[in-house]
C-alpha cells in the first residue's frame, strides 16, 4: 500500500517530528494535521513520532471536513471548490485504518475548535494543512498555542500562500520561534514555559 500525498518536503516533516523536543518525560504525546486529504503528511508524522516515544500513549488526530467545499483557499483569491472527495476519504480511512493511535474527525477545522473548546490536551506538534489563507491560519495557530507546551513544533505547509509573518509575530505571545524553513513548510517551536 502506498499513501499519497499532494505537498512537498515530507522529509523535513519527518525530522521535525524526529527531533521533537521534550523537556520533561511526556505522560502523553498528541500530535494533529489539519488537512490530511490522502494521508502522507499523518503517516509521516505518526511513524516519526512512534520512534520516539516507545510505550508512552499517543493519539494523533487527523481534521479534514472534505466532500468539495467551496472555500477561499489563498489570500487574495476567490473561493473555489477543492477536490476533496467522499471517494478520498474512504480511501484514506481504509489506507490508515491499522494506525491503532489514529483518531479521524470528519470535520472542518472551525467545527472541530468549537467541538474541543474546553479539552485539556495538550498538542506536542500540529502540522496546518488545511485553509491557507491568514485569516484561518491565524485563527488556528492561535487555539492551538493556547493548548501547546514548551518544545511544541507547528508546522505551516503552502506558507508562501499567507502572512507567515503575522502568524509568526502572534505566536511570540507564547514564545514560539521559528526552528526551520524549507522552500514551502516553516516549523515553529515553543520556547518556554508560560
Amino acid at each position: 500500500m502506498t499513501i499519497r500525498g499532494d505537498s512537498t518536503e515530507y522529509e523535513l516533516l519527518n525530522r521535525w517530528c524526529g527531533t521533537l523536543k521534550f523537556y520533561d518525560k511526556p505522560k502523553s504525546v498528541t500530535t494533529c494535521e489539519i488537512g490530511i486529504r490522502e494521508g502522507l503528511g499523518s503517516k509521516v508524522m505518526m511513524m516519526g513520532i512512534q520512534k520516539r516515544i516507545g510505550n508512552v500513549p499517543y493519539e494523533h488526530i487527523g481534521i479534514d471536513p472534505y466532500n468539495n467545499l467551496k472555500y477561499q483557499h489563498y489570500d487574495g483569491r476567490e473561493p473555489e471548490t477543492a477536490d476533496y472527495t467522499d471517494e478520498m476519504r474512504i480511501q484514506m480511512q481504509k489506507d490508515l485504518a491499522h494506525e491503532k493511535n489514529f483518531n479521524f474527525y470528519h470535520l472542518t477545522d472551525l467545527q472541530f475548535m468549537s467541538l474541543f473548546n474546553s479539552t485539556d490536551k495538550v498538542f506536542d506538534l500540529v502540522h496546518f494543512d488545511g485553509p491557507h489563507t491568514t485569516r484561518d491560519v491565524l485563527r488556528e495557530a492561535l487555539w492551538f498555542a493556547d493548548k501547546s507546551r514548551k518544545g511544541t513544533r507547528f508546522v505551516f505547509d503552502d506558507c508562501e500562500y499567507f502572512n507567515i509573518e503575522v502568524v509568526a509575530k502572534a505566536l511570540s505571545y507564547w514564545s514560539f520561534q521559528v526552528h526551520e524553513a524549507g522552500k514551502n513548510k516553516v516549523c515553529l517551536e515553543r520556547m518556554l514555559w508560560m
